[in-house]
């Protein structure tokens, strides 16, 4: 279902509904519709309004996010959980969000829940075509990537240094078990559960075991972003991060969690993919001091959470797989076990490995 196909009553009911939410502008009219393309949970469209605000013409640029429901990647995945992340997180002047305006659960409107923010100008770096092929991150001096790379980084860590206790009571309804990293992997494995259907899933489910068996004794409690990636960061035009979008997988957690995640996916994209790295992105090494420096604190047991890194793209990449395979149920398909995360996954075990094949191929094709 997209917004831009609903029919003229729909639109309306949508536009009487902006309209009692933002009062200050008077006579409001939608004048554009627009799609960036469609994410994992939700539906983006950018919508741009007019009126007028105290007799003066005004126009504003905002975003709306419309559930994308029986598509889902994230286990429980909820707008509710994402929009009171993003209004816990306005108090914090040093993490950019968008302002969200307001949040409709009642379907009556548009037929699925939607919460709709004031519009961040910004660009991010793209995966489809990969950033290190193509794109302005290509098109910048050697020097400049990596400034963008490390402002990404710093931002990153300017979310765990919010206090958790700030409006993020809520979290601690992840799941059972103690906030923290107890309670995300008790999290974890009700989502492998959930994606794999009753697909046996060996490396996974032996990498998880030793994530059980080798969890750190003392961990801390962070806000853990949970989607930090440079494809959800908006940068101006002097490479600073001026908004952190997709809180699906937001958490409370070590923030090494965060850390993990985003070196994981520079790997993704450059040695997993068989493509060079673009020269000028800092290294794994540079990644983690520039982290610790903007953080305070010296980063611990990250080998750990990169193990944790992997099975959690792992199965998203089994949610998504069975997603690829549901219209038809008879085809012989093994990308969600046979791909790079699980190959990694069982090299750094000692398991037979699961090397990606042309399954993965067919399954990547599209995202390239």
């Amino acid at each position: 279902m997209s917004l831009i196909s609903l029919d003229l009553h729909a639109k309306s009911r949508f536009r009487d509904w902006l309209a009692i939410r933002l009062p200050d502008l008077s006579d409001l009219e939608i004048t554009n519709y627009a799609s960036p393309g469609v994410g994992n949970s939700a539906e983006t469209i950018l919508i741009d309004v007019r009126g007028r605000t105290s007799g003066s013409p005004r126009s504003m640029e905002l975003v709306l996010r419309l559930q994308m429901e029986g598509a889902d990647l994230f286990l429980n995945n909820d707008l509710a959980w994402q929009y009171q992340v993003l209004k816990a997180m306005a108090r914090s002047p040093q993490v950019p969000v968008p302002e969200v305006v307001d949040i409709e659960m009642d379907r009556s409107v548009l037929g699925a829940p939607f919460f709709v923010m004031k519009r961040v100008r910004g660009r991010v770096l793209p995966q489809r075509p990969n950033y290190n092929l193509a794109g302005w991150l290509v098109d910048l001096p050697v020097k400049e990537r990596g400034r963008a790379w490390l402002n990404n980084v710093e931002a990153i860590a300017r979310v765990h240094n919010v206090a958790c206790q700030d409006g993020f009571d809520f979290m601690a309804k992840l799941d059972v078990g103690a906030p923290g990293l107890d309670q995300y992997l008790n999290h974890i494995v009700r989502w492998l559960d959930w994606a794999a259907d009753g697909r046996e899933q060996p490396t996974v489910q032996a990498a998880l075991a030793w994530l059980r068996r080798h969890r750190p004794s003392s961990t801390p409690v962070n806000v853990v972003w949970g989607d930090s990636i440079p494809a959800n960061t908006l940068f101006d035009n002097d490479l600073r991060a001026v908004a952190l979008l997709d809180w699906e997988m937001a958490c409370l957690g070590p923030g090494e969690i965060d850390l993990a995640w985003f070196l994981m996916f520079d790997d993704f994209y450059a040695r997993y993919s068989g493509v060079q790295r673009l020269a000028g992105i800092p290294d794994r090494t540079q990644v983690i001091a520039a982290y610790e420096e903007a953080a305070g604190r010296a980063v611990n047991n990250l080998e750990y959470y990169d193990m944790l890194a992997l099975v959690r793209f792992a199965i998203i990449v089994i949610r998504a797989s069975a997603r690829y395979t549901a219209s038809n149920p008879s085809l012989t398909f093994n990308a969600h076990t046979h791909n790079p995360l699980t190959a990694e996954l069982a090299k750094r075990l000692g398991l037979p490995v699961p090397e990606p094949g042309d399954d993965w191929t067919r399954f990547m094709a599209p995202h390239r």
